[in-house]
């Protein structure tokens, strides 16, 4: 039985289970489903044999989508995938739009993997109870969901494992018999045909970031989160590529137009029944794993709105024993089962729209959150070919929305209408957050624009805490505790060391005067510039127990003693002699934090001295808790 708190909020915290290849397996079983067992007869009826280059094409514009949210998701690791990047980057209208848009499309694309259960079981065994065998696989693949994460994940790693090997065998015996001359014409209804079986078929590739939507519960989301996805995508379109050559190869054009099975249907021309069964029965695999993985997946958008109060809390709460959000799993396959009952052509196609919808708002994401400036965005992935492979994915994602048809857009157009009222009538009130598009905008009009408040940065520094699995030591205190000083004239050495004695002598319990000149001696001992731009005057003091550490930043420079190689970074440390071995750690602290790549152009970077503080704070560093 599971149990819960009494709010979501009380108890929100997922186990972080999924490694590698669980994350591998849930994008590579979300994929290879309906999107390889059932529409390559729909792509052909479409395209002709160029429905292959059409899976290829589909592969090739996924990129973009998949960069950007290997980037947001390895810099925001939550729950919710593409309705938290786009909450917190474009504002709450647009999350909530999003939210209830990529469940939708989610759960209708899981729902298409037991619709595909159905027809493989009664291809397979004629009048079964196809309808209450599958609504029993549903609720199988629910009660393993409601368990844990890594219940699920362990699922699937093994039910991909036999996806994948028997894939393999299908491709490579298959292309042994293929008739080249079945391939030509090779795009009998010209550009057209194949751009619009592209825009059916590219749904089949939306599962591949599934990944980013569990990416809380990944235990090294830093370097899981993008490997999982670009080794899934390079398997998935190999695999694509070749099972889908086999049917155009094997089968005559009307026959494969007109199938439903056409993996199965093509290996029973080169291994009879035996080989129509073991693809048929390699679907069903399919279909259990995308089933599965959908559900995990699918589940953590409602649950991510419930955190945010855009939905009503109950959707959020989460089993104290399992770590899953319960109520949303059990809301999701309830709309699931529902989805069985519609016309399956009309669920692709308007799954596909809201996909392609989400993938263009990701794009325009990584855009908005880079040129926002906001100091704790810190993905461990960027995106390459920056911004061109964003525009580009927008571009090419907005003409594949205006030929996916009208019915889907219309359809998708209902759901996205319903979103926007249902954030007026009850999200609007119940949520204030800043957003990095109002970052942006500050940018853009500085004396303009003010933020009602920094949560936004407050909230990216929490994840990457959690994410680096970051715990405050000792040096991190007294960097909480520190002053300041962020100087935008140059200035000579001993007109900056009589500004931050004035600054810091108080901590100490200390005159400025005094500590002036033990500062000055230090400089005259012993010069503490250690490289261009970086300076450490560390100091003795009178007295026991006292230790502290300030910043200071100085964008003209400092003239340590070189004018030529002025300084723009310093760290003063001041203690007792009772804590030299402190001293020496604090050193070594700073030693790390500033020898990190790129830390001197995000010193400079740096918009305030909170910015400055959080630099120090969240570096990646070894630390004594």
């Amino acid at each position: 039985m599971v149990s819960d708190s009494s709010t979501g909020r009380k108890n929100s915290r997922l186990h972080k289970s999924l490694r590698f290849p669980d994350l591998f397996s849930i994008a590579t079983g979300a994929m290879i489903s309906s999107g390889l067992f059932v529409l390559p007869g729909l792509a052909y009826y479409y395209a002709g044999p160029s429905a292959i280059a059409a899976y290829v094409i589909a592969g090739i514009l996924i990129l973009p989508a998949l960069f950007a949210k290997a980037e947001l998701a390895t810099a925001m690791p939550k729950a919710g995938g593409d309705y938290y990047f786009i909450d917190r980057s474009l504002g709450h209208l647009a999350g909530t739009v999003a939210g209830i848009a990529a469940w939708v499309s989610l759960s209708i694309k899981t729902a298409f993997a037991f619709v595909g259960i159905k027809v493989f079981l009664e291809v397979l065994v004629p009048g079964t109870y196809s309808m209450e065998i599958t609504l029993a696989a549903l609720a199988v693949f629910t009660f393993l969901n409601l368990r844990s994460a890594s219940h699920a994940g362990r699922a699937q790693v093994f039910m991909v494992t036999g996806l994948l090997t028997i894939l393999l065998v299908f491709s490579v015996l298959g292309n042994l018999h293929t008739s080249a001359a079945r391939m030509l014409p090779f795009a009998p209804n010209g550009i057209r045909g194949i751009v619009e079986a592209t825009a059916l078929i590219f749904v089949a590739f939306g599962g591949l970031t599934k990944a980013a939507s569990v990416a809380e519960e990944a235990a090294n989301p830093r370097r899981d989160i993008p490997l999982s996805m670009m080794a899934s995508l390079a398997v998935v379109t190999f695999l694509y590529f070749t099972s889908v050559t086999v049917c155009v190869g094997t089968l005559e054009g009307g026959v494969l137009a007109a199938s439903m099975t056409p993996l199965s249907d093509a290996a029973a021309t080169f291994a009879g029944r035996t080989g129509f069964i073991v693809m048929a029965v390699a679907a069903i695999f399919a279909f259990l794993s995308t089933a599965n993985a959908g559900i995990l997946a699918s589940a953590r958008f409602p649950l991510a709105m419930s955190r945010d109060r855009l939905v009503p809390a109950v959707i959020g709460r989460i089993g104290s024993r399992s770590g899953t959000p319960w109520f949303s799993i059990a809301l999701t396959s309830v709309f699931i089962a529902s989805m069985l009952f519609v016309n399956f052509v009309r669920l692709v196609k308007m799954a596909s729209a809201m996909q392609i919808f989400l993938f263009m708002l990701t794009n325009v994401v990584v855009i908005v959150m880079r040129e926002s400036r906001i100091h704790t965005y810190k993905p461990s992935f960027k995106s390459p070919l920056y911004p061109w492979m964003q525009i580009l994915g927008t571009a090419s994602m907005l003409f594949f929305l205006v030929m996916i048809g009208t019915d889907a857009l219309i359809a998708s157009s209902a759901v996205i209408f319903g979103g926007s009222i249902w954030y007026f009538v009850y999200s609007r009130k119940r949520v204030q957050r800043d957003s990095a598009l109002l970052h942006l905008a500050a940018r853009i009009f500085p004396g303009e624009l003010k933020f009602r408040n920094e949560s936004i940065t407050r909230e990216l520094k929490k994840v990457l805490m959690e994410r680096d699995i970051i715990t405050e030591d000792r040096f991190d205190r007294l960097v909480l505790r520190s002053e300041i000083l962020d100087i935008p004239e140059s200035m000579e050495l001993k007109e900056f060391l009589k500004i931050a004695a004035e600054t810091i002598a108080p901590s100490l319990e200390m005159q400025p005067a005094e500590l002036y000149q033990l500062l000055l001696e230090r400089e005259k001992a012993s010069p503490t510039a250690l490289r261009p731009g970086l300076a450490i005057p560390h100091i003795v003091v009178p007295g026991n127990g006292k230790f502290t550490v300030n910043l200071a930043r100085c964008t003209g420079g400092i003239n340590f003693g070189n004018p030529s190689e002025p300084v723009h970074t310093v760290f003063i440390l001041a203690g007792t002699m009772d804590q030299r071995n402190f001293h020496l750690k604090a050193l070594m602290a700073i030693a790390e934090i500033t020898t990190a790549p790129g830390f001197d152009e995000a010193w400079r970077k740096c918009r305030t001295t909170q910015g400055l503080r959080d630099l120090v704070l969240l570096s990646r560093r070894r630390r004594e808790v």
